[in-house]
């Protein structure tokens, strides 16, 4: 196996990967139903999964509350965001923690920057690169060719909410750029309780240190890249993370020059349990779920951030540039989904040979 380096610091420790076995994916798992968030009555959740419906061709949601069918003919039900067009006055959710749509040039202080991060930019034109504007603004990642790092910034519960949460939901919008084209697999955002000690960069999680489960991409083949999660949990086989590809009908498998909606969810074990449990949605459709994670074995550890990484790596440093784009972040309670947006965009062609 490869040499594994981390994204947290400068003075990346190495780091190998384990691509351990999944536990077996029960059906049908979905997000939390709607009822108990003030949707309403079955009227009204008529009326909402009505108006939306040609919405979400694309980009689809799910719950249990209401069943729509999109243009692919693949089931879908609502989260949160299907109240929301265009995510507007979303923040007015009392399940949402956070919402980032880039609009703003001082998107990274909360974020725990106190400047911009250097390969970081906003961005709403980027024609090279086929980039197609989700909504506005989008933030521009690039991994420097020679490097590793592309952005390594934290959303700390701690500063923003009423304590560190035991479970979360993460969603946001990701495109990868004509030129992401890595050589090695590596790191994207997730959340992670490390507190400086452990669960990262070959520092091994026992259960009281520390953990993450930031998400993962591994190398991209035609065009396609897989991602997944790259967990550092309690029984994890040796120091480095666990990467747990989200293989379910290939819905982690993603293009480059197309938007996609990754949603996380991650909800910690009990202490003396192995019932932790891990979900993740690709365009409101479940890509990924494993039930029976033992993240920790005390009480103190909780969801201490979400880690807003992208990494190169593993050991081996880029051989180009490469980019790929964020847009229209949300943490909240209770499951988001994807946004009602209206008809998708169509997309360039790509320049790739």
């Amino acid at each position: 196996m490869r040499r594994k380096r981390d994204g947290r610091h400068q003075s990346h420790a190495s780091e190998i990967v384990n691509r351990a076995p999944l536990s077996p994916v029960p059906s049908p798992a979905a997000g939390p139903k709607l009822g108990h968030s003030g949707v309403g009555s079955s009227a009204k959740l008529r009326t909402m999964c009505a108006s939306v419906a040609p919405a979400l061709a694309l980009c689809v949601a799910v719950s249990l509350s209401c069943t729509v069918t999109s243009s692919s003919s693949k089931p879908f039900s609502l989260g949160l965001a299907a109240q929301y067009p265009a995510d507007k006055d979303l923040t007015k959710d009392p399940d949402v923690l956070y919402f980032g749509d880039f609009e703003s040039a001082s998107w990274y202080a909360e974020w725990g920057n106190t400047s911009k991060p250097e390969n970081a930019d906003l961005v709403e034109a980027d024609t090279q690169r086929l980039f197609v504007p989700f909504q506005g603004r989008a933030l521009r990642v690039r991994i420097v060719k020679e490097s590793n790092v592309g952005l390594s910034s934290e959303y700390r519960f701690a500063l923003h909410s009423a304590g560190e949460p035991e479970e979360i939901y993460f969603r946001y919008y990701l495109r990868f750029a004509d030129d992401w084209r890595p050589i090695e697999g590596g790191k994207l955002p997730g959340p992670a309780g490390t507190y400086g000690v452990a669960g990262w960069g070959g520092r091994r999680s026992d259960g009281t240190n520390g953990w993450s489960a930031r998400g993962s991409f591994s190398i991209p083949q035609n065009g396609v890249t897989p991602i997944g999660f790259y967990a550092y949990h309690a029984d994890q086989p040796t120091e480095y993370g666990d990467v747990w590809e989200w293989e379910r009908r290939r819905l982690g498998y993603l293009r480059n020059n197309r938007w996609y909606c990754v949603e996380q969810y991650v909800r910690l074990n009990g202490p003396s349990r192995r019932d932790g449990i891990l979900r993740g949605w690709i365009d409101g459709q479940l890509a990924f779920e494993k039930t029976d994670v033992r993240f920790r074995t005390v009480d103190a550890l909780k969801i201490e951030t979400i880690w807003m990484n992208v990494y190169h790596g593993g050991s081996d440093v880029a051989v180009r540039d490469h980019h790929l784009y964020v847009d229209n972040v949300i943490i909240a309670r209770r499951y988001i989904g994807p946004m009602n947006r209206g008809m998708p965009t169509v997309e360039p062609k790509s320049n790739l040979k």
